[in-house]
């Protein structure tokens, strides 16, 4: 074949259609504003090459149902090129439309500035689509398999809601708010978006990334994905089983994120958080509120921040407070005041069931608070000036070595006893109110020091 023509279908009245679904293959789309009030579908057909027989013909057929107009279009295909082929779909822009356009490989594009979408559907294999100028005023339905989806700058949204299946392709929206991304199909896709509602994913095998400037909550279930969020307004939700990782640089509303051998990053914790990786290393820079946090082979680093309030018992989301569980990781944590104690919750205080080490800067001692390490070290560093009833290995006698050195001690100013001893901080037997200190090892090494002589 050698084909230089134009074929035309016939010009449809909007009066009676909501829809169109335009069906092609591998020729350019372009969806243009038409002249008049009618649409319609033209085809400039500039293929050349080998086809078979049956495929060697360009061929429009339409028929409308239920105020759905559909356009098959059949386009020679084998082997030969399509060369500067294309399909263009006339919208009166007196009217707003559903619209709904399948292919297999096509190059789509819609950027006329004068066309207003209700609902919009794309479905492909491998055709790149790229909305800009455009008004779309409902929900878009994108399968897009291993294409790329952008949304241009000047795309006019209304905050719409996105329903997205994807493969190994790209959907990005980069300048354009966005309302709720429903993710229900995703291999390795990249999904880049500037702000947004919404993201919910629950794909257990899931891959690729998932980058937001902005979006109030996310809720993702997946594998090796890679998350990295600049704001998160309302909190998150995520759960990968395998590699994936997690990087938010502010998170808001009270959160659980957990991974199995990736790593969690979050520069600024303004609620409270639930952080589990088995394997990778937990890192939080600027702790406000709880932090809860888990890991068996990984570093956890939590830092709370120089602004965080003061532990208060009343506070049903406290500040400046750590629980913690590791098995042969290692915790270190800055600027804690409280702990908890394993004797009233089983999921508070700070829990080695291992060789973990524990390394742990007490901004004060508030309320009980309870450190049971194992075989690795203990080592606490507590504000000198703090109020509070220490006691050191109170059910067993360690093995390892016990240094206890505080102003407060007249003993040497410390001591290194290895059998159960209570000493009142900076108080006596009836002054030192709720504030205790439990901190015990079996073969670790425990020391605890103040900031006078740490």
């Amino acid at each position: 074949i050698n084909h230089h023509k134009t074929i035309d279908s016939e010009k449809f009245s909007v009066e009676k259609i909501n829809e169109i679904k335009v069906v092609s293959r591998s020729y350019d789309v372009n969806v243009v504003a038409s002249k008049n009030d009618k649409l319609s579908v033209s085809v400039d057909s500039q293929s050349f090459g080998f086809v078979p027989k049956k495929y060697e013909e360009v061929k429009i057929t339409s028929s409308i149902n239920n105020s759905v107009l559909v356009v098959n279009i059949s386009e020679p295909y084998g082997l030969c090129t399509t060369n500067s082929s294309e399909i263009k779909v006339y919208i009166p822009k007196t009217k707003e439309l559903n619209l709904n356009l399948v292919n297999k490989d096509a190059k789509t594009s819609i950027s006329d500035k004068e066309l207003t979408f209700n609902n919009f559907s794309y479905s492909t294999e491998n055709g790149d689509l790229y909305l800009n100028n455009t008004t779309f005023n409902g929900d878009f339905k994108l399968n897009l398999n291993k294409s790329t989806c952008t949304f241009g700058k000047n795309l006019k949204a209304n905050e719409n809601n996105v329903h997205l299946k994807i493969t190994s392709g790209k959907f990005i929206s980069n300048k354009v708010k966005l309302g709720d991304v429903l993710i229900t199909k995703n291999n390795r896709g990249v999904i880049d978006i500037d702000e947004c509602k919404t993201i919910r994913e629950n794909i257990s095998s899931a891959g690729g990334q998932i980058v937001v400037k902005k979006l109030s909550h996310i809720n993702v279930k997946a594998s090796d994905t890679i998350i990295k969020i600049n704001e998160v307004e309302d909190g998150a939700i995520i759960d990968l089983t395998g590699s994936g990782t997690t990087n938010i640089s502010t998170l808001n509303g009270n959160s659980s994120i957990s991974t199995n051998s990736g790593y969690i990053k979050i520069n600024n914790c303004m609620s409270s958080a639930t952080l589990h990786s088995d394997d990778g290393n937990i890192t939080v820079k600027n702790a406000m509120k709880t932090i809860s946090t888990k890991t068996n082979y990984g570093e956890i680093n939590i830092n709370f921040g120089e602004e965080a309030g003061h532990y208060a018992i009343e506070d049903l989301d406290k500040s400046r407070t750590l629980y913690a569980t590791i098995h042969n990781g290692k915790l270190t944590a800055k600027g804690v005041e409280h702990v908890g104690s394993s004797q009233n919750d089983s999921n508070q205080g700070i829990v080695v069931t291992g060789k973990g080490r524990v390394n742990l800067s007490m901004n004060d001692v508030r309320g009980e608070n309870e450190i049971k390490g194992k075989n690795g070290n203990i080592k606490i560093i507590i504000n000198h000036s703090s109020v509070y009833k220490l006691t050191t290995n109170p059910d067993t006698k360690t093995k390892g070595s016990v240094r206890v050195n505080l102003m407060q001690i007249t003993e040497y100013n410390g001591y290194t006893s290895k059998s159960k001893k209570e000493t009142y901080v900076n108080c006596t037997g009836a002054t030192y109110g709720e504030n205790t200190l439990t901190a015990s090892t079996t073969t670790g090494d425990l020391t605890i020091l103040d900031t006078k002589l740490s």
